[in-house]
């Protein structure tokens, strides 16, 4: 033994000429290394090898950044000085569809869906509560499928 301390039986037998002390660890240590290899806008790459493989890899162009893009010539090349072609115009946009129904209808149909009740449910609630309102199924889904307007 190299620090001058007793090698104990087992590790003998397991194949070791060294002690567990942090300095014959290190000093005889002949493992893998974990590597990280950072990339841009991505994950980083784990590699498990010993350091000369992951030299050798990476000596080798393994780890450098990738085009992994369109590549190079992806754009129509247009001469210096040559007039840019305008965008085409964007389609009008449709106009919004109105709402169908009244905001009393909608805050009883969101009362009623935030209470956990189903389409089927809040209408037959309101059928008995407030019949004035005349809520169908039809209408309930209609609401329940269009975004809260803001402030409510």
């Amino acid at each position: 033994m190299q620090c001058g301390d007793e090698l104990l039986a087992e590790r003998a037998e397991l194949g070791y000429t060294y002690c567990t002390k942090d300095e014959c660890q290190a000093r005889h240590h002949r493992g893998l290394v974990v590597t990280t290899v950072g990339t841009n806008k991505g994950a980083d790459t784990v590699i498990v090898a010993d350091p000369e493989e992951v030299r050798r890899r990476g000596e080798a162009g393994e780890f450098t950044r990738k085009d992994t893009g369109l590549g190079l010539d992806y754009r129509p090349v247009r001469p210096a000085g040559a007039p840019r072609t305008p965008a085409k115009p964007m389609p009008p946009r449709r106009p919004v569809a109105r709402r169908s129904w009244t905001d009393g209808q909608e805050r009883l149909v969101r009362l009623y869906h935030d209470m956990g009740l189903s389409p089927q449910r809040i209408v037959q609630r309101a059928r008995e509560n407030t019949p004035h309102l005349s809520i169908t199924e039809q209408l309930v889904i209609r609401i329940l499928s269009a975004p809260r307007r803001p402030g409510r």
